[in-house]
């Protein structure tokens, strides 16, 4: 297993040692939870690609996404601060490939390594950092904006101008009606910044898409320290098929 597949993982550096006998590469199917709020939170995840929604699920059975996690993250790291059970509901959208971590375990290497901690502390500051944004996002700016936003992220996380995720996913993302987001995604494909297909998006123009999301999309990426050009994306077929 490569700890330079996760970005957590990637930085502990040379003190990765004290977990690695303890990690396990799991694959997560598209659709599978992690945990459930109220749950005991047993595992910390690496993904190593794809991308995991933390969502907070209301008592009529709606949800919002409040953090989406890829290889740059992990999944349950909030354990070494003594979170014993989870408070979202973590899904994984579009399979992918992690180290699955038993929580105690990252509890007891953090004990034995300076470095393990700074490096937990920093993620879990820049979380927290983006979630405090992304719940200021949703009460001001307009579906077409978050929604943008919300499609040049996943993009970054995906490292991937296709998304491969049904329409009703993103409506759940954003917290909003269906009916709500087919219009504004059949409006950016009509400025050319998106193409649309069944059960997925392409991004045909990010510059353009870009000019239709809110400035929580930049900021969100200084919070990160990604400010400047993002990760450059694999190149897909519908992008290819239809050029900006």
């Amino acid at each position: 297993m490569l700890p330079r597949n996760n970005g957590v993982l990637a930085a502990i550096g040379e003190d990765c040692d004290l977990l690695r006998p303890h990690l396990r590469e799991v694959t997560l199917k598209a659709g599978q939870v992690l945990c459930e709020p109220g749950e005991p939170v047993r595992h910390v995840w690496f993904p190593h690609s794809g991308a995991i929604s933390k969502l907070i699920t209301f008592e009529d059975g709606s949800e919002i996404e409040c953090a989406l996690i890829g290889r740059e993250g992990a999944v349950g790291a909030a354990s070494v601060l003594g979170l014993r059970r989870a408070v979202t509901r973590d899904i994984c959208h579009i399979e992918a490939r992690a180290a699955r971590l038993e929580a105690p375990r990252l509890i007891e290497a953090r004990d034995a390594s300076p470095r393990i901690q700074e490096v937990i502390e920093q993620y879990l500051v820049r979380k927290l950092c983006l979630a405090i944004r992304n719940g200021a996002c949703n009460a001001r700016h307009s579906v077409e904006q978050r929604l943008s936003r919300w499609l040049l992220t996943c993009s970054d996380v995906l490292e991937s101008d296709e998304i491969a995720l049904p329409q009703e996913v993103f409506a759940k993302m954003l917290g909003v009606q269906r009916t709500s987001v087919n219009p504004t995604l059949r409006a950016l494909q009509a400025a050319g910044a998106v193409a649309l297909a069944r059960s997925r998006v392409a991004i045909r123009d990010r510059g353009a898409l870009k000019g239709h999301a809110c400035e929580c999309y930049e900021a969100m990426r200084r919070d990160q320290g990604l400010s400047g050009a993002p990760p450059e994306a694999k190149p897909t077929a519908a992008a290819r098929a239809h050029p900006a």
